[in-house]
């Protein structure tokens, strides 16, 4: 029966050094996930790896030394398959795709050790599965990914996108950093992907899916940040198989360290001390400022002026979140 072969990962931003709390040899940790991933596509006889952008974590591209990048090529050289990649936020300068040339990612493209997903056509006899890439873009909205629709002559059609994206966002995650949270309802329309895989967003969010679409969102390969979720997440790729049947998802953990061994859990600690005492600095600040006139506060939005510009937001904020707590 003829068949197409896909795996799939996100954000592993490799880097030189370790990112946030992590203590362990954080470049080795991301290389063996790298290669235990070359194993996996083996076993599974995958057509093709794809990777869906912020492959390296440092911006600048003279942060990731070349010996990074040759242990990276070296690993890849090994796949059973060739390996697709789209640029994240994280393998750009300033949010510009155009500098992706000069950027770390640049060099892994330019040597063919990855190829630029564009737009892909993996075919199996009869079967023809078209993957469209979509990089990293701050202008990217719903009616451009609906522009993505499935060509006649095509099986199926998957659009691998670097952008924030769940199921029904809540009303206080639609936004984060500026940056819009796709809603996965807003992208099934006559015509549209029969698969969709997201990268960007670190959070697992499993595989889900809405009216006979399917939604890929797994999370990062990483756990560079020092987060309560972190301290439980499990990295993921995907594997996916199209065939006449319809189409398989499922997930696969990576195989990766106790969160215990790469991460500086007394720091830890020590943060959720501090995050306590915060919480009870701003009650405190509530509980005062319910005394106080409205005049009261505006006299010390006033002294405000004197402190630095990145102390004066912190304490306008804490002021309006005092002014909303009389308010309520």
């Amino acid at each position: 029966m003829p068949e197409v072969r896909l795996v799939s990962s996100s954000d592993e931003h490799l880097a030189d050094l370790a990112p946030g709390f992590r203590k362990d040899d954080y470049r080795a940790a991301i290389l063996s996930k790298l290669e235990w991933q070359g194993g996996f596509a083996e076993r599974f006889r995958a057509n093709a790896f794809m990777r869906g952008g912020d492959f390296l974590h440092v911006k600048a591209a003279n942060k990731t030394t070349m010996r990074t990048l040759a242990m990276a090529a070296r690993i890849h050289r090994k796949y059973p398959c060739p390996t697709y990649a789209i640029a994240g936020n994280h393998d750009m300068s300033n949010n510009d795709p155009t500098t992706v040339p000069g950027q770390p990612l640049g060099v892994l493209l330019e040597s063919h050790v990855f190829n630029l997903l564009k737009e892909q056509t993996f075919e199996d006899g009869s079967m023809k599965v078209r993957v469209v890439g979509v990089e990293y873009t701050t202008d990217l909205d719903v009616d451009g990914l609906q522009t993505l629709v499935k060509k006649k002559d095509e099986n199926y059609t998957v659009a691998f996108v670097h952008a924030l994206a769940a199921m029904a966002p809540e009303e206080k995650i639609q936004s984060f950093f500026h940056e819009r949270v796709f809603d996965y309802r807003d992208l099934v329309f006559e015509g549209c992907p029969d698969v969709y895989i997201f990268g960007h967003y670190h959070k697992d969010q499993g595989i889900v899916d809405h009216l006979g679409v399917k939604f890929v969102n797994l999370g990062a390969i990483s756990r560079g940040a020092l987060t309560f979720e972190n301290l439980e997440r499990k990295p993921k790729i995907a594997s996916l198989k199209f065939n006449s049947q319809g189409v398989s998802v499922e997930e696969h953990v990576v195989p990766h360290a106790d969160a215990a061994n790469v991460f500086d859990l007394e720091l830890k600690k020590k943060l959720e001390s501090e995050r306590k005492s915060l919480n009870e600095f701003i009650a405190q600040f509530r509980a005062n400022a319910a005394m106080a006139s409205d005049d009261g506060l505006d006299v010390r939005v006033q002294e405000l002026d004197k402190y630095p510009e990145d102390l004066r937001n912190l304490a306008l904020e804490l002021l309006e979140a005092a002014e909303a707590g009389v308010d309520e």
